[in-house]
């Protein structure tokens, strides 16, 4: 009998365990999510195979590189980054996700005061890898209706939160009026690795046409410290800080992965 019951709790954990799973594994695919810190994992890489491909940098002979920032949540880092940007004559791309816009209008105002480039980061924070067309189309045109109504700009350049994307995805953003644009160097800000592994780790990748990735959202909170010298370092050697639209009227878009 004392087996019989050890064994019987035995298979009620595995249920309830196996149970877990299962809803942990919808609400995932669902997308579900709370208001929270949004750990950002931009450095994905996608392992599949393409037959189209995003703009990772921009073909030119001429020295010059964008500065790109993605913005999902928070209001503390933003305005740290703009006044730095404002004291150091830089105007750079930000990509924002349609919630952050509604909830931060004022800080999407001032972006498009300071004179930077708006661009989306979509809607919901989430891969849109292998999702439906649909799906895929919903989370750019939500995020498009909240950046052009906050901004008054109409963006022309998309960011997939957390850099997933396949065919599906360039395709779909495509067809509604966005060309996917990932980019060349991480500095890993979101990680926090401390400011001087960041300047290293741009000064290191550095090239004419770079689209070098940072963040604004409050999971950076060093990128801040790091950025005087990144925008100094970047202009002893010669470079020039502009839009990511700005960049690609010195070339043409780089779309092989230079990450790889």
């Amino acid at each position: 009998m004392q087996m019989f019951f050890i064994r019987a709790r035995t298979l009620l954990a595995y249920a309830g365990l196996l149970a877990l799973l299962i809803v942990v594994g919808i609400a995932w695919r669902a997308g579900w999510h709370w208001e929270r810190p949004i750990q950002e994992f931009d450095n994905y890489i996608p392992a599949v195979a393409h037959t189209e491909w995003p703009i990772f940098y921009v073909k030119t002979d001429q020295k010059k590189v964008a500065l790109t920032f993605d913005i999902s949540w928070g209001h503390n880092t933003a305005p740290k980054v703009l006044e730095i940007l404002k004291q150091e004559g830089v105007r750079a791309t930000f990509f924002l996700s349609g919630p952050w816009a509604r909830r931060h209008a004022d800080l999407v105002r001032r972006i498009v005061s300071d004179g930077h480039e708006i661009a989306s980061h979509g809607d919901r924070h989430i891969n849109l890898g292998h999702r439906s067309r649909a799906e895929i189309a919903e989370n750019i045109q939500k995020a498009d209706a909240d950046l052009r109504a906050v901004s008054g700009q109409q963006p022309r350049f998309f960011r997939p939160p957390n850099g997933d994307y396949d065919d599906m995805v360039i395709e779909t953003a495509r067809s509604l009026g966005y060309e996917t644009v990932i980019w060349a160097i991480d500095t890993l800000d979101w990680k926090n690795p401390g400011p001087e592994y960041m300047v290293r780790r741009v000064l290191n990748q550095v090239f004419n046409g770079a689209i070098i990735l940072m963040h604004a959202s409050d999971s950076s909170k060093q990128i801040h410290l790091a950025l005087p010298e990144i925008i100094r370092e970047l202009r002893s050697r010669g470079y020039e800080l502009v839009t990511v639209g700005e960049l690609l009227l010195a070339g043409t878009p780089g779309r092989n992965d230079p990450r790889r």
